[in-house]
């Protein structure tokens, strides 16, 4: 591939290309995450840096707990340790809901470099900010009281079912619940700037789709966490280590992984949406990005985005 060619596909995609051909394109969805990542995977760089910016808050209340967890992990109780968690957690519910504008941003960005089509990162991320932002507020803050909700509530139940084995069930129902939720909010912020529909419409059907396909729900959010998987079982077998694993992970997560997770997640999206609902909407897109099933060499011309 030369220059030129390597530069186009940089900035526009490989179907932004003039003598970009049908022939060329990818046959299936694991062909088409192949070629936008081969393309892709440096700027995943920037747009991971970007996306941190507004998790700079989180980042910082998350350091000074975790300096004081370590400092006084001789002398601290139980009851003071789970003082400092609770607060931690309380404190993070506006730490991670500021984050829901910036994170409507680069799930633009990455929607469209998933289908393997043109996008100039900080235009089109403002502008999905602009018309996205009160939305992405509330998936957000949702995304912040969960793990507070769950914290809580599997606390005041967990106490419960001391006294009666009735309580298995609520207490089961909260786990139930941040894990659906988990799932459901891959898909929000992909549907929020992909569809004109109401946050409530845009929770049920993310909530829905997740249930609806929810063995590949759960494969794709173990993809996302393979590598502090990896982390923790290297960790455990190799204890001496455990923090500068702990540093390398965070690292990762700082610079690339969080864009490259994101991706796989836009890419899952796509084909949810392109498979169930756009089939539904008049005039709008499917396969996009794979070549047609009655294709001929002809040269190959994008339609503008419908949805």
């Amino acid at each position: 591939m030369g220059l030129r060619n390597l530069m186009n596909n940089y900035y526009y995609g490989k179907q932004g290309q003039a003598d970009y051909t049908i022939e060329n394109m990818p046959q299936n969805r694991r062909q088409l995450f192949a070629e936008v990542f081969k393309v892709r995977w440096s700027a995943l760089f920037g747009v991971n840096l970007l996306y941190m910016i507004a998790w700079i808050p989180a980042i910082a209340w998350t350091a000074i707990n975790f300096v004081a967890l370590l400092n006084g992990a001789q002398e601290l109780t139980g009851e003071q340790i789970y003082g400092l968690f609770f607060t931690w957690l309380l404190v993070m519910v506006p730490c991670v809901a500021i984050t829901g504008p910036f994170n409507a941003g680069v799930s633009y960005v990455l929607r469209n470099w998933a289908r393997d089509e043109h996008s100039f990162v900080l235009s089109d991320f403002k502008d999905a900010i602009k018309a996205n932002w009160k939305q992405a507020l509330v998936i957000s803050l949702i995304d912040g009281l969960m793990p507070f909700i769950l914290f809580t509530g599997w606390r005041f139940y967990s106490n419960m079912l001391q006294r009666s084995m009735l309580f298995v069930l609520p207490t089961g129902m909260v786990l139930l619940v941040a894990i659906l939720w988990t799932l459901a909010s891959m898909l929000a912020y992909p549907m929020l700037i992909t569809y004109d529909l109401k946050i409530k419409d845009v929770i049920r059907n993310a909530v829905l789709l997740s249930i609806a396909k929810l063995p590949f729900s759960v494969l794709i959010k173990l993809l996302t966490l393979a590598v502090p998987a990896v982390a923790v079982g290297l960790g455990l077998l190799i204890p001496n280590i455990q923090f500068q694993i702990l540093g390398v992970v965070v690292l990762l997560y700082l610079i690339f992984l969080v864009a490259f997770n994101k991706l796989i997640v836009a890419s899952y999206a796509n084909w949810l949406f392109e498979t169930y609902l756009n089939p539904r909407i008049e005039g709008a897109r499917t396969n996009i990005g794979l070549r047609p099933d009655d294709w001929d060499d002809v040269t190959y011309i994008p339609e503008d985005d419908e949805e």
